[in-house]
């Protein structure tokens, strides 16, 4: 299926090159030494949607090394899966998925391929006259366009899996916010979820109130609605590739 812009322009999908972080909201990605050392190592840093020479969605892409659960040197990428002994954050999968040599409940060894933040409508133009982005870009498929660029990209260079961040489906706002996809995307998509939550895990921060007015406004509707606590958790997806790389890291 073709993907159409609102103003009725194709709309393509394709991995970031090395020259074009200029051309795209870096909002909440690493710095540009940090982004300089991905391209090295991965040979992009994610997939980009285009409307001819705009930008109008992205997805963060870097790789981990399993069973260790580290990538490049541990930069930015593998501590946000990996978590950080300092600066631990509620949405790092560490204590579930316990990372480690023997203690990772992911069946796989090798190079991983991780989705992070996933914007849709974050355009130059957009972030010039606010933060918001541009809802016109919304519900074009876009979001699972490059998704399935990334799995492509993925599977081209051999890696073992594509893990990924799935939130509450239903929840726009909070899906926005916080760049992800919701987790029933990713099913559609062929991923599983590596192991689901217990009914003692700990909501997180943002369930709790710490997030925009409006996404606390659509949890409480929700909640109002009857939608039980459970599916206020996040849910961590794994397509697996079957392939078992040894290496580190294949170039890019």
């Amino acid at each position: 299926m073709s993907l159409m812009s609102p103003n009725g322009r194709p709309i393509t999908v394709r991995p970031i090159a090395r020259a074009e972080p200029d051309r795209i909201v870096l909002r909440c990605w690493p710095e540009r030494d940090v982004l300089d050392r991905l391209f090295a190592e991965q040979g992009t840093i994610g997939m980009a949607a285009w409307e001819g020479d705009q930008c109008v969605g992205l997805l963060h892409c870097y790789h981990i090394v399993l069973p260790e659960g580290m990538g490049w040197q541990s930069t930015w990428g593998a501590n946000r899966w990996c978590g950080e002994p300092d600066n631990p954050t509620d949405y790092v999968f560490t204590d579930r998925l316990r990372w480690g040599p023997g203690e990772t409940k992911l069946d796989l060894t090798g190079a991983v391929w991780c989705h992070a933040c996933c914007h849709v409508g974050r355009t130059l133009e957009a972030e010039a006259v606010s933060d918001d982005p541009d809802p016109r870009y919304f519900g074009r498929g876009i979001g699972t366009a490059l998704c399935e660029a990334s799995i492509t990209w993925a599977r081209e260079h051999d890696y073992a899996a594509v893990l990924a961040r799935g939130v509450p489906h239903g929840l726009r706002e909070l899906a926005v916010w916080a760049g992800a996809l919701p987790w029933t995307t990713y099913i559609r998509l062929g991923f599983t979820e590596v192991t689901a939550a217990c009914p003692d895990d700990e909501l997180p921060l943002w369930a709790r109130g710490d997030c925009p007015p409006e996404v606390w406004a659509e949890i409480e509707a929700a909640r109002a609605a009857g939608r039980p606590e459970h599916e206020f958790r996040e849910h961590l997806m794994v397509l697996d590739l079957h392939r078992r790389v040894e290496t580190a890291r294949p170039r890019g």
